[in-house]
Formats: C-alpha cells, structure tokens, sequence
C-alpha cells in the first residue's frame, strides 16, 4: 500500500533506534576522550624539561601522535553527534508507525469501500430513472429512496476521503521527517570528516591496490622464470609497468606525509633487475637470434655438401677418365638445395616455452635456458661436425652468462625475492637516513 500523495510505501522504517543511539553515544565519549589524551600529549610535546635525546624523540612522537588523534576526536565526535541525533529521529518516525500503521490501511480501506458504496448508489438510482419504453413511470418513493442513498453515499465519501488524506498526510509527513534526518545524519558525517580533515578512504584504497600489487609482481615473477619466448617480452613489459605504477603510489604517499623515503627507495628497487638484467645479459643472443644462426649454419652445411652434378667415367682399356653430366643427380642436388632451410627447421627444433626455473635463476633468465637448450639441440645433430655449424656453437655459447654471472644473477634473485616476500609480509627494512625522511 502506497501513499496517493507521494508514492511512498507504506512500511516500518529499518534500523534499531536505540543501538545507533548507543553506538552514537559510545563514539562522543571515545572523541571525548581522544580529546583529551591530544591535551595531554600536546602538554608533553610543548614541554621544556628534555634531557636526552630519548626524550626529544618522545615529545617529537607526542607532538605528531597528539595532532592525529586530535582529528580522530573530531571526526568520532561529531560523526557520534550526528548519530544520536539521527536515532532520535528514526525512534520517533517508528513509534507513529507502528502506532498509526493499522489506522492509515483502515483509513485507506473505509476510503475504498466508501467509493465503491457511492458509485454502487448512483448506479441504482441512473437504474431506477431509466425507464424503457415498455417499462412503468418509477414510483416518487423509489425516486426519493435511490436520492437519498446517493446523497449518504456522497457524504460518507467526503468523510472517508477527508479521514483518508488526513492520515496519509500524517505518514508523509512522519516519513519525510525522517528522510530530511537521515539526509542531514549523511551530511553531518561528511562534514565531520572533512573538519577531520583525515578521512583515509582513498588511501585506504592506495594501500589496498599495492598490497595486490604486491602479490600480483611476485606471481608474474615467478611465471616469468618458467615461461619463456615467445612470450618473455610481454611478461616483462608486465612487471616493469607495474613496477612503475608501485614506484608512483609510493611516490604519491610520500608527497602527502604518508610513506617515508625508505618506502619510495624500496619501490623503486623494483625496477634495479630490469637495469641490472640488461647489463647482466649484454652479449647474450635472443632466442630468435640464436635459431636464426644456428639453421642457417645447417643450411649452409647441407647446401655446401652437395655432390657434383659432373660424373667422370673412365674410358675402357685407356687411362682416361671423361667427365660425364648426369641430370639425375642434378635433380637432386636441386631439390636437396630448396629444401635445406625446411630440413635445418625439422633437425633444429625451437625448444619449449615451458622451461626449468631453476636453470632460469642463474642464467638470468627463460630466454637464456632455451638458447642453452638449443645450442644442445644443435651438438647432437648430424651436422654438429660441420666447421661453420660448430663456429656458431662455440660463438653462442662464449655468449652465455659464466660462472661469476650466474652466481650474481642468483643472489639478485634470491635478495630481490627476499624483498618482496619481506613487504608482503608487512615488515619493511629500515634504510637509514632514508627511513627517517617523511613529508610534513
């Protein structure tokens, strides 16, 4: 049942009154004493008697601890204030509810019997006064009776009409009432936080992004040391950018005093492996690199290996030997020939995407254990013996990241990794001087 005045439902309004009070009332007595344990902390911080340096860090602390908790005694305050205020409101819309609920459905319901009782009467009288042609005059006392009941009809519908929209009235009312309150509760805590002026909603937000940042870098990591080309690039280009977009967060808290320089320092070491691996990996050929030299040595060893199409033919009972063309061989010399690079191709396989990470950690990466895959692929064929096959194989391979490298490359995995499990884990290590250094 709705309201035909405003469409409202008419329904109890939701919400315990006297919990939100005590909740209300709980955080005016909490800002309450927020307030005064700032004073109290405000009064160390102000105070002269330092005779250390320990004491100096605590009145330093005092200072800062005491302006934070001065706004938290503010925003729970008023936002307390506002609360209490609001439960007077909804106490009193829901006591006329449930007071007047039946009275109004009632009121609704007279109204529409009371409608129906009157349009019934003018139908009995239109009936009475339509007389058919074959039909008697109606007698004056039928005339007067279906008159008079419409006029009752009438007046019992202004009655029930007017009892009607003085109830619904009452309702819209109680519920605007209520409405304006709520409206005005929202507001109030609006503006409680922003006379706070520490609403941490969007930073809330900035911590809860870098913390699934944090995991979403340490599970591309390690994809990374176990998928390699084609897709290496791209996996790369993943972890860089979302590396940079950590390194902005963290920025953007320290702008605003909330991350000291230590935090920019250790986001930005995110981005030290890609710098470092470059480095690292000077010299080292691609995968694509490697393939393309490899088969075309093959290609050379079995183009270069071709037979003469030009047989010599020794002349009976002479010492002579007659060189003699044979098209046969020439044919197949000429098929061999086109199909070397397809044969280079199936003798020297790409290796798998999928490769061992613990060969990935030292050689720096995935890219590299396929090429030290396919410098093997390429010893064990048949044409490992050829000298141009096994200058590309010995050039590839003085190529590859030695010993002193591998070990370097796994110590910048293992302490970067460290790291990461380390802030994921919520403890951050202190860099000196760095750690110190905060905005504001």
């Amino acid at each position: 049942m709705r309201s035909p005045n405003t469409n409202v439902e008419l329904r109890q309004l939701a919400g315990s009154a006297s919990q939100i009070w005590n909740r209300g009332d709980e955080w005016v007595e909490l800002g309450g004493q927020m307030s005064e344990t700032a004073r109290e902390l405000t009064a160390i911080g102000d105070s002269s008697v330092h005779k250390s340096k320990g004491t100096d860090k605590l009145a330093e602390m005092a200072s800062e601890t005491a302006v934070d908790l001065s706004a938290a005694a503010v925003r729970y305050t008023d936002t307390g204030k506002a609360l209490r205020i609001y439960a007077d409101a909804l106490e009193k819309a829901q006591n006329w509810i449930r007071a007047n609920e039946d009275a109004v459905r009632d009121a609704e319901t007279g109204f529409q019997t009371a409608q129906t009782a009157q349009e019934d009467a003018v139908g009995r009288q239109r009936s009475i006064e339509r007389v058919m042609p074959w039909e008697d005059e109606p007698e004056q006392g039928d005339l007067d009776a279906a008159a008079s009941d419409v006029s009752a009809a009438a007046a019992a519908l202004g009655t029930a009409r007017q009892h009607r929209d003085e109830m619904w009235t009452a309702f819209d009312d109680t519920f605007e009432t209520w409405s304006d309150a709520y409206d005005e509760a929202v507001d109030s805590i609006e503006k409680a936080y922003e006379t706070a002026g520490n609403n941490d909603g969007f930073w809330e937000f900035v911590d809860a992004a870098l913390d699934v940042l944090a995991v979403v870098l340490l599970v591309l990591s390690v994809i990374a040391l176990i998928i390699g080309a084609p897709l290496t690039g791209l996996l790369a280009g993943i972890i860089l950018a979302l590396s940079v977009v950590v390194l902005a967060l963290n920025a953007l808290k320290f702008a605003f005093g909330r991350a000291t320089l230590g935090d920019v320092a250790l986001a930005a070491l995110g981005l030290v492996p890609f710098g470092i691996g470059k480095v690292l990996s000077r010299g080292v050929p691609t995968l694509s690199a490697a393939m393309s030299s490899g088969r075309g040595a093959v290609v050379g060893a079995i183009r270069g290996g071709l037979p003469s199409a030009v047989s010599r033919f020794s002349i009976p009972f002479t010492p002579f030997r007659v060189p003699v063309f044979n098209p046969l061989r020439a044919v197949g010399n000429a098929w061999t020939w086109l199909r070397a690079p397809a044969t280079a191709r199936a003798a020297l396989p790409a290796p798998s995407m999928f490769v061992n990470p613990i060969r990935s950690i030292p050689l720096g990466g995935t890219e590299a254990v396929q090429v030290q895959t396919f410098l093997q692929t390429m010893r064990n064929s048949q044409w490992a013996t050829n000298p141009g096959v096994q200058q590309v194989i010995s050039s590839t391979s003085r190529a590859m990241p030695g010993l002193p490298t591998q070990i370097l490359n796994t110590g910048l995995w293992a302490g970067f990794t460290a790291n990461d499990i380390a802030q994921l884990a919520g403890w951050s290590p202190h860099i000196p001087v760095l750690s110190d250094v905060k905005v504001g």
